[in-house]
Formats: C-alpha cells, sequence, structure tokens
C-alpha cells in the first residue's frame, strides 16, 4: 500500500522547479470541457476513443510541492482521497494540470460511484474504497496553456509527462474503430465510451462535436474484472 500523508496543506518534500527558473502561475480553477451527448460508437479516424469511466471529472494540479486535486464540487477531494497525494512523484513536470477522471474502487478494484459519493461525503463507514485517478488530457504545462495544441499533441507530452502507478493511470483507448471499442466496453460492464477529436484545442464549456460521451448497447454487469486489468486489456492509443 501507498504510504499515507497529511492532505490538508497539500505540501509534498519535493520540488521540480530549478534553481531561479521563474514559470507564470498556473489559474486558480479552469472550466472544464462538458461533453456532448452522442447517439452510438461509430468509426471515424478523426477521433480517440476511450471508455467512459465512472467517476467525477477532476483536475490534477501538480505546482512547485503543491498538488490539488480538484472536481465540480469540491476544491481539493485530497482530504477523502489522500492515498492520491503520491501521484505528484508521478508527474515529470511543474506548472501542470492534468483533466481526467476520479474514480473510487472497492475492495474488488472495481470503479463504483456508489463509493464514490459516499467517500466524497465524508461517509465510507467500514466498506473498501481505495482512489484512484484516470488522465486524459493536459491544458497547462510548465505554467503555460496548451489550448491551442491539437488534443492529439498535448495527449503526446500528456504521456510523456505522467507515470503510471498504483492509484494513477494515463487512459488507454484507440483512434479510429469506436464500434470495436464500444462492444469491448459493453462485454467489460461499462455504459458509454468517450470519443475525442484529435485535432481539437482546449476549450472549457460545451465542447460540442470535439468530445461525445456515446451509450454503448446492452452492457453487461456481471464482468468482475479489476480496474487496472481492465485497463491493460486496452491498447495506448499513442
Amino acid at each position: 500500500m501507498v504510504s499515507r500523508r497529511d492532505p490538508a496543506q497539500g505540501q509534498l518534500p519535493l520540488s521540480l522547479s530549478e534553481a531561479g527558473e521563474e514559470r507564470p502561475p498556473l489559474p486558480a480553477r479552469v472550466s472544464l470541457p462538458l461533453a456532448a451527448d452522442g447517439h452510438a460508437p461509430f468509426d471515424d479516424e478523426a477521433y480517440f476513443f476511450e471508455p467512459w469511466w465512472p467517476g467525477a471529472h477532476a483536475t490534477l494540479k501538480r505546482e512547485g510541492d503543491r498538488l490539488v486535486l480538484g472536481t465540480e464540487h469540491l476544491s481539493d477531494p485530497l482530504l477523502a482521497f489522500p492515498e492520491l497525494v503520491q501521484l505528484a512523484a508521478r508527474i515529470r513536470a511543474d506548472g501542470v494540470i492534468i483533466e481526467g477522471t476520479l474514480l473510487a474502487l472497492d475492495a474488488d478494484g472495481r470503479p463504483d460511484t456508489r463509493l464514490l459519493r459516499r467517500r466524497l461525503g465524508g461517509d465510507a463507514g467500514d466498506e473498501v474504497a481505495e482512489g484512484a485517478f484516470v488522465a486524459t488530457d493536459m491544458p497547462y504545462l510548465d505554467g503555460r496553456p496548451l489550448s491551442r495544441l491539437p488534443f492529439v499533441e498535448r495527449r503526446r507530452r500528456l504521456a510523456a509527462t505522467f507515470d503510471d502507478s498504483d492509484h494513477g493511470v494515463l487512459s488507454r483507448g484507440i483512434v479510429g474503430e469506436g464500434r470495436m471499442l464500444g462492444r469491448a466496453v459493453a462485454a467489460l460492464g461499462l455504459a458509454a465510451i468517450s470519443a475525442r477529436r484529435l485535432d481539437a484545442r482546449w476549450k472549457g464549456g460545451p465542447a460540442g462535436d470535439a468530445w461525445l460521451r456515446l451509450p454503448v448497447v446492452e452492457p453487461r454487469t456481471a464482468e468482475t474484472t479489476p480496474f487496472l486489468v481492465l485497463l491493460e486489456r486496452l491498447p495506448l492509443g499513442d
């Protein structure tokens, strides 16, 4: 298990900033993109398809010695998931904001939205609910916005910046073959896939066709594959 530290101050005993180097400060908050509802999975080489994970849309911010995890409703869910403080050591840059999904994993290692709500509300009881973060996009690097870059380039830089660990992973997916991924995630018990245009710039608010949530048909619920094993079945999508 990961050793736990007090997240109240969000302070970590390390810094990636070089002596004398000044980076622009990161914004206190960023407006996240909002996916549009699509009808069904489709094939299109202009899109990157990945599972739609049952969790909370979130950002992970690394600035100097400080790590902040934010969701739409909570400024720092690290109070509820202190084990995620260790993700700072997996980010190989400073002045970084990463977009992704915050999950709560049950005793079998599967995402559980009920446990996520309870733990964020401070009422997980005796149930096991380990935190996990799936990284998908990176709107800031070295304190500078990457909003003018296409998603495919932001993702390439994210892959070079964020290292997989027990509690955080780079999202897996595939370019072009949404129908195939839809069948795969349905067999794994998930209800939807995500479709992001490879050429899309970063923009907060309604994303239009730049980001779609596509429901899959008749998801199965009997699958008990743990989260990390499930991810390993999918390609990296680089």
